[in-house]
């Protein structure tokens, strides 16, 4: 695979995981387990600018773009996926502020955290989906051997600068700490983060 898909999915694997820890943890406060709001906190953290700072940049840049321009068959499924990051920006804001007024008010709120929480992750996981079926296909079929290798070069340099590898590897250690204080998905298998 091109690295700049195999980035991609690399990704996708590590926000799936925050989403199924996020789900766990979710389960565990309905089962009566005791809240632990700094990692909810941790992982709206995480999903939220993770996505804007790192991944979705890069698929706009070395993916959406390119098809983008490569062929209008390609504009109707680019249009809803990036709208997609639009609504996941606007989903991650009503997530926090649910989760400040469950943080607040206690019990009676965590109904409703829960039902935005459970949303927020089929939706983010369902286009996460979309962009595998439909791009990534698209893009593998479409683009050059060359322009494979200019995208993959400007992908992976992408997070070279001292600034760029700094905040990946706090994300690394966020990451880890998130997946390591709870279950991971079924399989065992821990997705590798390569912001």
């Amino acid at each position: 695979m091109k690295y700049t898909l195999d980035t991609i999915q690399s990704e996708h694997r590590s926000l799936e995981a925050i989403l199924y820890s996020l789900r766990n943890l979710v389960e565990h406060i309905r089962g009566g387990g005791f809240p632990d709001f700094a990692g909810l906190r941790a992982m709206l953290y995480y999903l939220d600018a993770f996505s804007a700072r790192l991944h979705h940049p890069k698929e706009d840049e070395y993916l959406f773009q390119p098809l983008r321009a490569h062929t209008g068959e390609a504009a109707a499924i680019i249009d809803d996926l990036e709208l997609d990051h639009l609504r996941v920006a606007a989903a991650m804001r009503s997530l926090e502020q649910t989760l400040v007024r469950y943080e607040a008010g206690g019990e009676r709120e965590f109904a409703d955290f829960a039902t935005a929480a459970e949303g927020f992750c089929d939706f983010y996981a369902r286009h996460m989906r979309k962009e595998e079926r439909l791009a990534m296909p698209m893009a593998e079929e479409l683009f050059s051997e060359e322009e494979w290798a200019r995208l993959d070069a400007g992908c992976a340099a992408s997070g070279e600068p001292q600034g760029a590898l700094d905040e990946c590897e706090q994300f690394r250690r966020l990451y880890r700490r998130i997946v390591g204080a709870g279950s991971m998905p079924p399989g065992g298998d821990r997705p590798a983060l390569r912001p």
